[in-house]
């Protein structure tokens, strides 16, 4: 048994998780679960995360040591905000993010009266959680962050599920959360995260950040040893399956759709043609990953991977 909890360790940390948009590996991932202690119940073969000592604090309410200035221009902003119409709230939500302002991106839209009902405003708030909690060191603040955008994109789901940006969105924040839930439960998700991400590709064939993710967890899934993928079929049956040509295909698409859209998709792409035994494609994309400049958090650590596997070909 203590085998078997050591392989499903390590299948975590192979698979890849929604990290960028959404979804590259989750770069916290080994340091997460090496120090997460689990309540180990060998009959039922379930995993149960030891409760963290909870630290309250409230995600809608005002930074800790705010000054009483601070805190009146908050709620004058919230409620000018709560006036604005929507088609003048997304754009500007849409700015900051482009910007990497991501507490804002969502803060912008929370106050609205539209917020719980319409799927524009839902996702985006929902993305804005999941770019601030990936960027959050605070343990207690990320698990907090990630759970608030999971209940607003499940609510999005409920609303319309032929969005692809809901199903996008569901299945970075369904990742995200099962992880948060414990190995056993991220690994029973599998194949709802695949489905969402296969449902965003099929709801728009032209959002690239879509084809990207799905890439991602075809790779995930390819990149398995034998003997992992041995106890993922015990645990599941079933499990979903992943090739490396599927993921080079889905990340070509991708980089057709919108050139250098991502940067990170090159680092995949170069990882695909490493797996497919072709060096110098390989070299040609870490080369476009390692040069692109840094802007943001997910550069930063696409830059080092790919300046890493550079000196491995």
């Amino acid at each position: 048994m203590v085998l078997r909890a050591a392989v499903l360790r390590r299948l975590i940390q192979q698979w890849c998780s929604l990290s960028g948009l959404g979804v590259a590996a989750q770069r916290n991932n080994t340091r997460n679960l090496q120090t997460l202690s689990y309540i180990k119940n060998f009959r039922r073969r379930t995993w149960t995360p030891v409760p963290p000592v909870l630290i309250a604090f409230s995600i809608f309410g005002y930074s800790f040591g705010s000054s009483a200035k601070e805190v009146e221009d908050k709620k004058k902003n919230a409620l000018k905000m709560s006036d604005s119409s929507v088609e003048e709230l997304i754009p500007q939500s849409d700015q900051f993010f482009d910007e990497n302002k991501y507490r804002e991106a969502y803060e912008v839209l929370l106050n609205h009266p539209e917020r719980d009902t319409n799927v524009e405003v839902i996702w985006r708030i929902a993305r804005g959680y999941y770019k601030t909690a990936k960027e959050t060191e605070n343990k207690t603040e990320k698990a907090a962050l990630v759970r608030s955008g999971f209940e607003f994109i499940q609510r999005g789901l409920g609303i319309d599920d032929t969005h692809y940006a809901i199903h996008k969105w569901y299945a970075i924040l369904l990742d995200a959360k099962s992880e948060q839930d414990g190995m056993w439960e991220r690994v029973n998700q599998l194949h709802r995260v695949k489905h969402h991400m296969v449902r965003a590709t099929e709801c728009n064939p032209n959002d690239p950040t879509s084809w990207w993710i799905l890439g991602c967890f075809e790779f995930g899934i390819a990149d398995m040893s034998w003997y992992v993928m041995k106890i993922v079929q015990k645990a599941l049956k079933e499990p979903p399956t992943g090739t490396y040509e599927n993921a080079l295909e889905c990340f070509l698409r991708a980089e057709n759709i919108k050139p250098m859209f991502y940067t990170t998709n090159h680092l995949w792409l170069g990882k695909c043609y490493k797996a497919l035994k072709d060096p110098e494609k390989a070299k040609h994309h870490l080369n476009i990953a390692a040069t692109t400049p840094v802007k943001n958090y997910d550069d930063k650590k696409c830059q080092e991977e790919a300046l890493q596997l550079l000196k491995k070909l």
